[in-house]
């Protein structure tokens, strides 16, 4: 919610942005020299949010302008590192900083060329986005980012399902967002996403105050939420379609844990099936699932082991503060993320005492909930921008 301060301030802020619009930031190259030949380490004295160069788009939503963006977050070992991403801003002028909305991607694949920011932000008949709701969002006045995560897109190994490192690269493009002046952005920020991005949302709340205290999270919408990685790799193991799950999950959270061995947790056969992530986007996926021979060894995953260490830190996004309301949407069909964790989940959130609004959609498999969660989205994030008390709450 806006403060007063903030609204006295922002007529001569409004005078400070216009004159900085004179002094863009450096614009990359055209093509896939964008994310490709980025230094291999940022600048000295270089902040998270700060933008290395910027790539206009050519697809932004009708009244509205995006940009591809190279900025500074976190990397894997704990260092500074260049991720990609994106900012949509509306063109209609604003009379008072800019609410926020980050959208957390699904899995993609961890291929570069997969990245979000790489590919087209509609499908080819122009009927639906990888961004569900981008329209309506941008419609109401706020600023639209969305980041790849950390080496999806730029060179790098892919830290996939990293959950606290995918939200600190999404509030880090945020605050590239108020770095990027014709933006007009402000502190409050919501954030919605989808499996994956369900993953980076609970994350982001459990580490805004801490991570980023200079914003103000008015509430999270996680679409069937990829959120605890032990107790779906187990899972996993008895569902042969989602062996390229648990192949790529353990590949992308070895990335920056040099004590954690592969070949400890992958047998030769899910190690040869790691080749097929340079075929394309969800070829592993498809190519794991007519695997007939054992692809890993879950004696890893065993109290005590490496992996199962790292699993169960990976997967401690609680405690979240009790003010940051909740509304998440699980199919009751879903394969790839049951729905029998996702209730899981929710009964821990009520036990400590979060405030959750929790749709259960009938006969919704994993992809079900992903327009419906979008559609909803400007509504919800517009009343809790407001105040306005979270309604229907199945746990307050």
């Amino acid at each position: 919610m806006k403060s007063l301060y903030q609204i006295l301030l922002f007529p001569a802020l409004l005078c400070f942005y216009t004159a900085l619009q004179a002094q863009p930031f450096a614009q990359g190259p055209a093509g896939a020299g964008f994310w490709d030949v980025i230094p291999d380490s940022v600048n000295d004295g270089a902040q998270p949010g700060d933008i290395y160069w910027m790539q206009e788009r050519s697809d932004a939503p009708p009244h509205a302008r995006g940009w591809n963006v190279i900025y500074v977050s976190e990397g894997a070992a704990g260092e500074l590192d260049y991720v990609s991403g994106e900012i949509y801003v509306p063109r209609a002028p604003a009379d008072t900083p800019r609410e926020i909305i980050i959208w957390a991607t699904g899995t993609t694949g961890t291929q570069d060329s997969c990245a979000p920011s790489r590919n087209e932000l509609y499908t080819l008949d122009g009927s639906s986005s990888r961004v569900p709701g981008i329209e309506s969002l941008l419609a109401r006045g706020y600023v639209v980012v969305m980041s790849d995560y950390q080496g999806s897109g730029v060179p790098g190994a892919t830290a996939y399902l990293q959950g606290a490192l995918q939200a600190k690269a999404s509030f880090d493009i945020a605050r590239a967002a108020r770095n990027l002046p014709v933006a007009m952005a402000g502190t409050d920020v919501g954030i919605y996403g989808f499996s994956q991005g369900g993953q980076t949302a609970l994350w982001a709340a459990h580490i805004a105050a801490d991570y980023a205290p200079e914003f103000e999270l008015a509430g999270a919408i996680p679409l069937a939420p990829a959120s605890r990685h032990l107790d779906l790799s187990f899972y996993d193991l008895d569902i042969p379609v989602n062996s390229g799950y648990f192949i790529m999950r353990m590949a992308g959270l070895q990335v920056g844990h040099p004590e954690l061995k592969l070949s400890d947790i992958l047998t030769e056969t899910g190690l040869a099936m790691l080749t097929a992530q340079s075929w394309g986007c969800y070829e592993i996926f498809d190519a794991a699932a007519q695997l007939n021979e054992p692809y890993a060894k879950p004696e890893a995953l065993q109290p005590g082991t490496a992996w199962r260490s790292w699993l169960e830190e990976n997967d401690e996004f609680l405690p979240i503060p009790r003010e940051i309301p909740f509304l998440i949407i699980q199919g009751d069909e879903d394969v790839d993320v049951p729905v029998e964790l996702t209730r899981r989940v929710l009964a821990d959130m009520c036990e400590q005492g979060n405030r959750v609004s929790y749709i259960e959609m009938a006969g919704a498999d994993h992809f079900g909930v992903f327009e419906p969660g979008g559609a909803m989205a400007a509504d919800w994030f517009a009343a809790r921008f407001a105040g306005e008390p979270l309604q229907d709450a199945t746990c307050n």
